[in-house]
């Protein structure tokens, strides 16, 4: 026993020098975590909360209330194209000072709108914000400074938007019940205000050669792609293009597998708020505890999924995350209004497969498309995913203002979902028998 205190003891004597002389990348990765979880967790993952408010206070239909979640999603998409061009040219901490600074506005004149138009104005405004300081911008930072730890550096910042949703909902949730939604989203934009501009200013940094360090904090430099400046920009390319990308048949399969992964992915997280309260009349007390579920679910997930893909076959991990995505759909698709454990379980498997999907969907175009164009490459991609999931959002709405019910929207997403598992079964015979050149350009 007193071995063990020894070593526990000196563990803490060290620990102030291994903090110290903690690869600064991390530091990094902390600072574009709380940002991402911040924006993210507040826009996508915790307003959903005030739909059924908004409906009850202004007379607005389900498609109404989330229209300017799916315009703030498809002019999201039409901009991320611009926005990963302006980050192979720019330095990404000043374009996310400037896509923060507006979401903070937009979040603080939220809780006095009155009409469905300047609800649409403040999403609007969102989606200029995340175009410029999302997680196109985040994904630039953390692949230049990790290459042998990205996956799990990946899965780490993106479990920041489920931690952002799991953490928020908690924080507005007595504030929603007892004060209404006005004071909740008064709450939401003084902590999302600490939360993105604080470690954005004092942690982020735009790549480890500015700090005269390598990637991954190697002392010798790993085979990362080297950022070119700005006078060279224009003329060097390393690695893929986006008309290398455009001409790979593997491309387009993984495109129309992340796109219709999107349009489940966000067209539930914008309406199972909808689905819980007003459909199956769930307590509005339990609603916040079963988005904390779905998106505590999630950091499990993404954590998982991360840690996974550098271990085993990018590909194969993504098959298994979908699988998964499949099973909480269908779990979804025959929840009983009666069981709370239903929902919840439909929470815990969704939240997992949602998550693991969304990593594997990042760290393959990552994989295959680094390198001095993958801003433009994840921007185009981001205008796929974007705009399929504002389509899964804006066609969940209608199919159940049309037909009283979300029950053949769900089907519709569990045939989606089957089809992209069965596209990146192609993937993988394609990448191992190295006949593309994504496989080519690894």
């Amino acid at each position: 026993m007193n071995q063990k205190l020894q070593v526990i003891w000196q563990w803490i004597r060290d620990l102030p020098h291994n903090i110290r002389h903690l690869f600064f990348g991390w530091w990094v990765l902390a600072g574009v975590f709380i940002v991402y979880a911040a924006s993210n967790g507040i826009i996508l993952n915790t307003l959903p909360l005030i739909y059924p408010d908004l409906v009850k206070e202004f007379g607005w239909t389900n498609e109404q209330v989330t229209r300017p979640a799916t315009l703030f999603l498809l002019i999201t998409a039409i901009l991320s194209p611009f926005g990963g061009t302006l980050l192979d040219r720019w330095p990404p901490k000043k374009l996310m000072l400037i896509g923060i600074g507006m979401i903070l506005i937009a979040l603080a004149c939220l809780p006095i709108i009155s009409t469905l138009n300047q609800l649409t104005a403040i999403y609007l405004t969102f989606s200029i914000g995340l175009a410029l300081g999302g997680l196109i911008a985040s994904m630039v930072i953390v692949t230049r400074w990790f290459v042998r730890y990205r996956g799990l550096a990946v899965g780490l910042l993106l479990m920041a938007s489920s931690f952002g949703g799991a953490i928020f909902p908690w924080l507005v949730g007595d504030t929603l019940v007892e004060s209404g939604w006005r004071q909740a989203m008064l709450l939401l934009a003084g902590i999302g205000g600490v939360m993105m501009l604080v470690p954005l200013i004092f942690l982020v940094r735009n790549q480890p050669s500015d700090m005269g360090l390598n990637p991954d904090g190697d002392d010798v430099k790993t085979n990362a792609e080297p950022v070119p400046s700005e006078s060279t920009a224009a003329t060097t390319h390393i690695g893929p293009t986006l008309q290398d990308a455009f001409r790979s048949p593997a491309f387009y399969l993984l495109a129309f597998a992340t796109g219709t992964l999107w349009f489940c992915i966000l067209g539930v997280l914008q309406h199972q708020g909808l689905y819980l309260g007003l459909d199956l009349k769930v307590d509005p007390a339990v609603i916040p505890d079963v988005f904390i579920a779905f998106f505590w679910a999630a950091v499990v997930g993404k954590v998982l999924f991360g840690w996974l893909s550098d271990h085993f076959d990018k590909l194969l991990i993504m098959l298994a995350a979908v699988g998964n995505l499949i099973l909480g759909l269908i779990v979804l698709r025959l929840v009983d209004a009666d069981s709370l454990f239903s929902v919840y379980l439909y929470a815990i498997i969704y939240g997992v497969g949602y998550s693991g999907a969304f990593t594997m969907i990042q760290l393959a175009i990552a994989e295959f498309f680094s390198g001095s164009s993958y801003g433009k490459i994840l921007g185009t991609f981001t205008l796929v995913d974007t705009l399929s999931g504002s389509l899964g959002v804006f066609v969940l709405g209608t199919m159940r203002d049309s037909m009283g019910d979300y029950i053949a929207a769900f089907n519709l997403m569990i045939a989606l979902c089957v089809v992209a598992f069965l596209c990146v079964i192609v993937l993988m015979r394609m990448n191992h028998g190295q006949n593309t050149e994504l496989a080519g350009n690894t």
